[in-house]
């Protein structure tokens, strides 16, 4: 995998990582002390301890998996609001339909009523037409049988 760090550049990386920049400075001029004065042993500038770099590996991986996961729960928290968003505009028109098949219920019930009601009607209209349409001949022929009498009267008369 990943080659193998030496101590000084292990613990810049960590400063560097933690945004520690005054300790970092303070560090590489007591590093560099040393360093010249020859008060470093081997063992100073030798290799990370394979556990130590382990580590580091591992939280960088937690770091981003649970950025991941607040990711994946936003994701998860948006569609869970546009679901009920979804669901809320269902019921709604739901309720909607529902309230309109009722009034079309109502009205057809209405029509059906009015319909009758109007059947019972029908022949009553029907005998008071066939009256009027009698009177209405009667009228024209008593207007008739008066107009041939006023011409009677005016021919005796003349």
């Amino acid at each position: 995998g990943k080659r193998a760090e030496l101590v000084d550049d292990f613990i810049r990386n960590f400063l560097l990582k933690m945004k520690m920049t005054k300790t970092m400075d303070c560090f590489q001029t007591e590093w560099y002390e040393k360093a010249t004065a020859g008060e470093l042993t081997p063992e100073d500038l030798s290799v990370v301890a394979d556990v130590y770099q382990r580590n580091q590996d591992l939280d960088n991986q937690v770091k981003a998996l649970r950025a991941e996961l607040d990711k994946a729960k936003e994701i998860a928290h948006k569609a869970r609001s546009t679901w009920d968003k979804f669901r809320k505009e269902r019921d709604f028109h739901r309720m909607n339909h529902r309230r309109v098949v009722q009034e079309k219920s109502k009205l057809v019930n209405d029509l059906r009523r009015l319909r009758a009601h109007l059947a019972t009607y029908e022949p009553t209209l029907k005998g008071l037409e066939d009256k009027y349409q009698v009177a209405m001949k009667e009228k024209a022929m008593a207007k008739l049988q008066a107009d041939r009498l006023q011409a009677r009267v005016e021919t005796v008369e003349s």
